[in-house]
């Protein structure tokens, strides 16, 4: 009984979605602690003009990380019947994606600033809390199918 649930519930995409997007969070929340913490050590970044915080330079680190991740998961495990060549895909992926880094962002920076959460729960908060969004646009821009009618796994 249980075993059947699981299959029937792995058919629908927006579970295989949300378990790729879990996926793919976990590697970029993971590259962001170890990023913050480790590699960047919790400085901040002084260019001449310009200074990257610390929590601002390891989340571009861990988007690039986390971007491949999902691309990848998202197009052989959840919208595998798109038409569009792989390249437009992935183009606009990265469109998707990137308007996503500026709403987490922006996220990221009211509760880091202005509540006072701690930078990495603050990444995997903002990363959550836009999924449904996410899924929605991918779903309709970057992995759709040219005609009206989606393919439905048997």
């Amino acid at each position: 009984m249980i075993i059947n649930f699981s299959k029937r519930l792995l058919k629908l995409k927006v579970v295989r979605y949300f378990f790729t997007a879990i996926t793919a969070t976990v590697v970029d929340v993971s590259v962001y602690f170890l990023a913050y913490n480790y590699v960047i050590q919790k400085r901040d970044m002084h260019l001449d003009l310009l200074t990257i915080t610390a929590p601002t330079l390891s989340l571009g680190i861990s988007f690039c990380f986390g971007i491949t991740t999902n691309f990848t998961l998202t197009k052989l495990f959840v919208f595998k019947e798109s038409d569009l060549r792989t390249r437009y895909q992935f183009i606009r992926y990265i469109m998707v994606a990137l308007a996503m880094l500026v709403l987490n962002y922006v996220l990221m920076s009211i509760l880091i600033r202005q509540i006072g959460w701690y930078p990495t729960p603050s990444r995997a908060f903002a990363a959550i809390s836009i999924g449904v969004l996410s899924f929605t646009l991918h779903k309709l821009y970057s992995f759709r199918v040219s005609n009206t009618e989606e393919i439905e796994e048997p």
